[in-house]
């Protein structure tokens, strides 16, 4: 792992504010030149400083593009700018004293102390270099931490993992831009959401009679069965069999993977698949669980339970309403009423997917996130005497860190010895139920 290393202050007033003065990007319009926003002349100038004046390098975080997330192109060596979408080209160049200091991209991991720790400057250079190059999933050995062990580390900048090939242990790692503060990887509360929220609406009163209506009746042809049969398991419909670099250096990875894959192939005539991605809230899933085979025969040891409580449903009882009242949030789903009843998830185990991949996930979880206090919401939530919640969490905890699950976000929990925090659930919905 990278030794630890606390990043230094910022001095005011310097690089940022003197590269601004000292240098400057245009792009023509016609026949006549027009600056770039300040933010958006630094990212170009940190761009060309880190491929070079001959290089090229695709980029979404022009200060214009916000919100639609357009590639542009830039070819120094053509000094152009190509919107990847539109094909639309425009010619640019670059102005000025370029002697100023570009400030740099920031590159953190995640560490053991529940904290953001600074790569060293080789190793960010590193980093930096093949993100902009676009060059994902990045492998190497080469990294200060690493000399005398030899051990090969691939790093995965769409979701924003670094992964050691031979002890198989995961972290999460984010790159703060040049010039802005855009964060990937871990952001607070990011992955508490549903647990964080256990008891919220619980004192509402919904409509039970939208809730619990009617009887779900199977109603595909035989002919419709036989033809979705036949096309086979959906996630190798129209994507090669490639587990990517790496589950497939990991014998575990590699198993599940194949038991999936088999079981969507076993079912996809009457069933739609989805692969639920999660870390830190997998001690949540399990206590419910475990609640629920007590309650109600259910089979706990078959699958983990994301959503045991009654009342959040009260509020969006069905898919319909969902539909109805999710374009209505800002927020989406990271809406407090959508992580109530809501799971993100991915249609495919194979495919590409722009937050989370599955194959680039699995073995790290999809996000880290304090869970102060939830495992004792949900206890009361479950109805535990108020006087017996406190010790109960204890116990579950410890429990859990016997057992080898990953408790790191939970206080008083550890990290998994193992280094996989990774949870997938495999979630079957009758193609009835499905568009």
């Amino acid at each position: 792992m990278p030794p630890k290393k606390k990043a230094a202050a910022e001095p005011k007033g310097s690089p940022l504010k003197k590269a601004k003065k000292s240098f400057a990007w245009e792009w023509k319009d016609g026949t006549s030149w027009k600056a770039y926003a300040d933010e958006d002349s630094e990212l170009l100038e940190h761009l060309y400083a880190t491929v070079g004046a001959k290089g090229k390098v695709v980029t979404t975080e022009f200060s214009f593009n916000q919100e639609h997330q357009t590639k542009y192109e830039l070819n120094f060596a053509k000094m152009s700018q190509t919107n990847l979408e539109s094909k639309k080209s425009r010619t640019i160049r670059r102005k000025g004293d370029f002697a100023a200091v570009v400030k740099k991209a920031v590159w953190e991991w995640w560490s053991d102390d529940d904290e953001w720790e600074s790569f060293k400057d080789v190793d960010a250079q590193l980093l930096e270099k093949a993100y902009v190059a676009g060059e994902t999933p990045f492998s190497t050995k080469k990294l200060s931490w690493n000399e005398g062990f030899d051990s090969l580390y691939i790093f995965d900048f769409t979701v924003m993992t670094q992964v050691n090939c031979e002890s198989k242990t995961s972290r999460k790692i984010q790159r703060t831009a040049a010039g802005g503060s855009k964060l990937f990887g871990h952001k607070d509360g990011e992955d508490d959401g549903y647990a964080g929220a256990v008891g919220f609406l619980s004192d509402k009163v919904g409509d039970t009679t939208v809730m619990f209506a009617g009887k779900f009746e199977p109603s595909l042809s035989p002919a419709h069965i036989a033809e979705q049969k036949k096309l086979g398991a959906q996630s190798l419909r129209k994507q090669k069999k490639d587990y990517g670099p790496i589950v497939s250096k990991d014998e575990h990875g590699r198993k599940c993977f194949d038991e999936m894959l088999k079981n969507e192939k076993e079912f996809c005539g009457e069933w739609v698949v989805f692969y639920h991605s999660y870390s830190s809230a997998a001690l949540l899933y399990e206590v419910q669980a475990a609640v629920a085979s007590v309650l109600f025969r259910f089979k706990a040891e078959f699958a983990s339970l994301p959503r045991l409580l009654c009342a959040p449903f009260h509020h969006i009882p069905t898919a319909k309403r969902m539909l109805e009242e999710f374009p209505k949030w800002k927020d989406q789903d990271h809406n407090q009423a959508f992580r109530l009843v809501g799971l993100c998830g991915t249609s495919s185990l194979l495919a590409h997917d722009s937050e989370a991949p599955a194959k680039s996930v699995f073995l790290a979880g999809y996000s880290v996130g304090p869970l102060k206090g939830v495992l004792e919401k949900l206890l009361g939530s479950c109805g535990v005497p108020a006087g017996k919640v406190k010790g109960l969490a204890t116990e579950i905890i410890k429990l859990a860190v016997k057992c080898g699950l990953d408790c790191s976000g939970i206080p008083g929990g550890k990290k998994c010895k193992s280094g996989r925090s990774g949870h997938m659930l495999q979630i079957f919905l009758r193609r009835e139920l499905c568009d």
